[in-house]
């Protein structure tokens, strides 16, 4: 049986977590209470996620993949099995470089949403390996005295 780990990733918005999950292929389903996440042999597990990838949609032999919000985030939980195999694609599996690749799909998401939240605009973005840096533009203001 698959251990699951706890990942610290900052995902704080349902929608752009979302979209960045199914820009994968994979079709979460999403709840308001948490559920329980599921083995590979459709054993039910402790951990509980309000967003769940189910086993199926990801390869035979994968476990189910979990956000579960703590309040402030959502929390990923993904199998050790699920974090070594695969190759991040639909039935593919997952692999190591999943979580890595999703973040970079939800920042690109998330960042022009925060951005226009603010009245600004992504102007530019770069990616160095692991590392993504984005430069956004926001509207200046003018005090006067």
């Amino acid at each position: 049986m698959s251990h699951f780990s706890q990942i610290a990733v900052k995902f704080k918005d349902q929608s752009c977590l979302v979209e960045a999950l199914q820009r994968f292929g994979f079709y979460p389903q999403i709840h308001d209470k948490p559920v329980n996440l599921y083995g590979h042999e459709g054993d039910k597990r402790e951990q509980v996620a309000h967003i769940v990838v189910p086993r199926n949609q990801i390869s035979d032999d994968s476990n189910d993949l979990g956000f579960y919000w703590n309040g402030f985030e959502y929390e990923c939980l993904i199998s050790e099995f699920d974090q070594r195999w695969g190759q991040v694609a639909r039935d593919k599996g997952l692999g190591s470089q999943f979580v890595p690749k999703l973040q970079e799909q939800y920042i690109n998401l998330y960042l022009p949403k925060l951005a226009t939240q603010l009245g600004g605009e992504v102007v530019a973005t770069r990616s160095n390996g692991s590392v993504t840096t984005v430069r956004v533009l926001l509207p200046t203001q003018t005090i006067r005295r």
